[in-house]
């Protein structure tokens, strides 16, 4: 039978001529004040990150800079023209009367937390400035150089930039979005101005922007920045302005990220739930929405580009899901009556299943809830987040609510994890027994049976796994009830090899052979080697260092294109480091397919699929490298010089004879020993397979081997940047190809880490390219540190942390 059902759906478009409609809105520069949390946000951290990056480049710039005039002057710029002067003069006095005029705005507003913010990051400039004038012998600044008679000699950092930046970024959360915006574009300008008239050079304002964003955003670290949340009576106002005046709007205690929950009362006494999505709000930040569902992909999050468009998407769900029969919410409004916020608003019944004893809950009502649940995936619909927060019961019979993540594009996983999830919080709620009994009498075996695998703690939403070790016995017992009520076969989780105590006796044994092989593949002196860390310029070291363990992140990114899945990537990223730590147990790509397929199992992968998918990743960078090896030798753009090791300080046939004998081993062993030939030849026949049908979905394959060339950049930049810190420069692509060809011989080497042969090999190929073997070695050392030794020792943790969360 078909539900008529009616919605409205107002646009702004719409709005404006619609009955009710207010026609003078009040100008809002604020955020509002009412009930404010604050909060430490990622982007203020980002802030911090790249303001010191900024003003790590222009102290770079700086030395270099002095160097070069002290050889000759500079070369004169031609001067610009007296219109662009002026124009840039008044952008320069615009950002300084702005700046001053929001602080002035807060402080009459009674502001308190936002002056002092704006105050605490101001001082801060000061004191940064001050501090780099005496360290770099630079001229004292001038607050305001543009009215000094006569001008000022170019100002190292500009002080003008810093304080305009600080101040306005510690105001930023506290002001409305378009007077936001605003703000940060006279930063920028302010920065492109100052070298322009000649208050500094371009190194100067760029390190006042850098100072500035550090200075701000160390201080909205330290005291939090408010959500920005919509503001009572601006929802109060869009409701009348939608026909639907409410009375006793309340803020509901019950919050969650990136929307606004309200409670009112309509006209005829009935409860309305009331979503606001404010413009003005830090959750609704482009980069706050995208960063998010990355970050916690599977665990209830979903990207929405605009606030309408969040409110209307719920909206539909919940007219579907009333449409295929499930009791549900009626929609009473979702629309946007301004620029500033939009609102969704529900009709508001029963109580919530959660909070219910669970004696009062009969088996009854929990079939038809079931049932519900199984019409909604009959219809093709998938809630997202379906637990028992989101059942209310109401006279005895179930109502779904929260589609805001529900999906339209049903999936098999979707569907399982929306029956494991509801699952595992009744058991939780009314006990084991009743929430299988129940399950399986609505469902039936096949379906429930389905869900087993997705009853692993990694599948639950993070707020339902806080105690791990609790969690884990009752999925324990939750599994076990189920198998015996559906006789349904549970895999094997994939037994991971640990590092014992025989391993690391392998790993010292080893390292003190390499210690002694190397000098005598490469000619290295250990005297030199340190003379040249000693002489290195450290900052560049340390940035190379904190480079490779950005490379999780890609690494991650990869792995979940192979697999095709949605998994957090926070695990996801902290599972890399774990791989380089068990690669002492497991040596090559054995070790990270072995890894991989750990962690998929917690994510309802089975074991032999998980082997497969995982396999993928690996294989992929393969090709990529070889991709690379071959374009950068067919193009030309690199080209080792074979006379440049006639010298005694190394022996490039001998390290290449000793890496061919290593890999021929390996091969040999792989295709003779039948122990190793059967567990890795059908692991890459299977991968190849799976491969080619992933090259059948465009998007994946391009993510999946985009993805890997950034991976084998990123590496070679860290070689680059290495070199450069012990000044033996060498570009980018010739970096990389070198990189390359050390990671295809180490995946193939039965050496744990490649330990020995990574060194040696790298040292061998850098030496044919120009570079002193002492600084090949130096450089080397510096890469392996960042990209396997750092790792390794980080994995010892990360594994740990895996395993204490139920993810391996």
């Amino acid at each position: 039978m078909d539900v008529e059902v009616e919605v409205v759906m107002v646009t702004d478009a719409a709005a404006r001529g619609g009955p009710g409609r207010s026609t003078i809105h009040r100008p809002r520069y604020l955020v509002a004040m009412d009930d404010q949390p604050r909060v430490r946000r990622a982007s203020d951290l980002t802030t911090v990150i790249i303001g010191m990056a900024l003003l790590g480049w222009s102290i770079a710039s700086l030395d270099q800079t002095s160097d070069s005039t002290t050889a000759a002057p500079p070369p004169t710029t031609a001067p610009l023209p007296t219109w662009a002067l002026s124009l840039l003069q008044l952008v320069n006095t615009l950002a300084l009367v702005y700046a001053l005029g929001v602080v002035v705005v807060l402080a009459l507003a009674h502001r308190r937390s936002a002056v002092r913010d704006v105050l605490a990051a101001g001082a801060l400039v000061v004191l940064v400035t001050w501090g780099c004038v005496a360290v770099f012998d630079q001229p004292w600044p001038a607050p305001l150089p543009e009215y000094v008679p006569g001008g000022v000699p170019p100002q190292f950092p500009v002080l003008h930039v810093a304080m305009v930046t600080a101040v306005l970024l510690a105001a930023s959360p506290h002001l409305a979005r378009p007077i936001r915006q605003f703000g940060w574009a006279l930063v920028v300008m302010a920065g492109v101005a100052a070298p322009a008239l000649g208050f500094g050079s371009v190194s100067g304002a760029i390190a006042g922007l850098g100072i500035g964003m550090v200075c701000a955003g160390g201080v909205l670290l330290v005291f939090g920045s408010p959500r920005g949340y919509p503001a009572v009576a601006s929802v109060d106002e869009a409701l009348t302005d939608l026909g639907l005046p409410l009375t006793d709007i309340r803020v509901d205690p019950d919050q969650s990220w990136g929307v606004r929950r309200m409670i009112g009362v309509a006209a005829d006494g009935g409860l309305v739930e009331i979503k606001a999505f404010g413009r003005d709000a830090t959750d609704s930040q482009l980069a706050a929405k995208v960063w998010r569902p990355i970050v916690y992909r599977g665990e209830g999050v979903s990207l929405s580009l605009s606030r309408l468009q969040a409110a209307e998407h719920e909206a539909l769900v919940t007219v579907l899901a009333r449409r295929a029969g499930v009791r549900v919410p009626e929609v009473l409004a979702a629309a946007s009556t301004s620029g500033e916020v939009a609102v969704l608003a529900l009709s508001r019944d029963g109580i919530r299943l959660d909070t219910l004893d669970p004696e009062s809950v009969s088996d009854a009502e929990l079939v038809h809830l079931w049932r519900d649940v199984a019409r909604l995936h009959d219809a093709g619909i998938t809630h997202g987040s379906l637990d028992p927060a989101a059942v209310r019961l109401d006279e005895g019979a179930p109502i779904i609510t929260n589609f805001s993540i529900g999906s339209l594009h049903r999936r098999e996983r979707d569907a399982q994890l929306d029956v494991a999830r509801l699952l595992f919080g009744l058991a939780q709620l009314v006990g084991v027994d009743r929430a299988v009994s129940t399950a399986h009498e609505a469902l039936g075996s096949e379906r429930l049976g389905a869900a087993v695998a997705y009853l692993q703690a990694p599948a639950l939403p993070t707020w339902e796994r806080r105690h791990s070790r609790a969690v884990a016995r009752e999925l324990k017992a939750l599994r076990a009830g189920v198998v015996e009520r559906t006789e349904v076969q549970v895999p094997e989780p994939v037994k991971l090899r640990r590092v014992g105590p025989r391993d690391v006796l392998t790993l010292v044994v080893l390292l003190l052979f390499v210690s002694a092989f190397i000098p005598v593949l490469a000619g290295v002196d250990y005297e030199q080697l340190w003379a040249e860390l000693q002489d290195a310029i450290w900052w560049i070291v340390v940035a190379t260092v904190l480079l490779g363990q950005l490379v999780f992140v890609p690494q991650a990114a990869s792995m979940m294109f192979a697999v095709g899945r949605s998994l957090p990537l926070r695990p996801a990223t902290i599972l890399q480091s774990a791989i380089a730590f068990i690669s002492f147990a497991i040596p090559g790509v054995a070790g990270r397919v072995t890894m991989n397929a750990a962690f998929l199992f917690k994510y309802g992968v089975t074991p032999a699929v998980a082997v497969t998918q995982g396999a993928i990743d690996g294989l992929s960078g393969f090709i990529v490298q070889v991709i690379v090896v071959l374009l950068a030798f067919a193009t030309g753009s690199v080209s080792f010089d074979i006379a440049a090791t006639s010298s005694s300080d190394i022996d490039l046939w001998l390290v290449l004879a000793v890496v061919i004998l290593l890999v021929g081993a390996a091969l040999l062993a792989v295709w003779k020993v039948k122990r190793l030939h059967e567990r890795v030849v059908p692991v890459v026949t299977s991968a190849w397979r799976a491969l080619t049908d992933l090259m059948k979905a465009p998007s994946r394959a391009l993510g999946l081997f985009g993805v890997q060339l950034i991976i084998q950049l990123a590496w070679g930049l860290m070689l680059s940047a290495a070199l450069y810190a012990v000044g033996s420069p060498l570009d980018l692509l010739p970096c990389t190809v070198v990189v390359v060809a050390t990671s295809l011989f180490q995946g193939i080497v039965p050496v744990p880490g490649g330990i020995g042969v990574s060194e040696a090999l790298m040292v061998g190929l850098l030496v044919p390219l120009g570079v002193p073997s002492e600084a090949a070695m130096a450089a080397t050392v510096v890469w392996r540190v960042g990209t396997f030794y750092l790792p390794a020792v980080e994995g010892f943790f990360a594994s740990r942390w895996l395993e204490h969360r139920g993810y391996l």
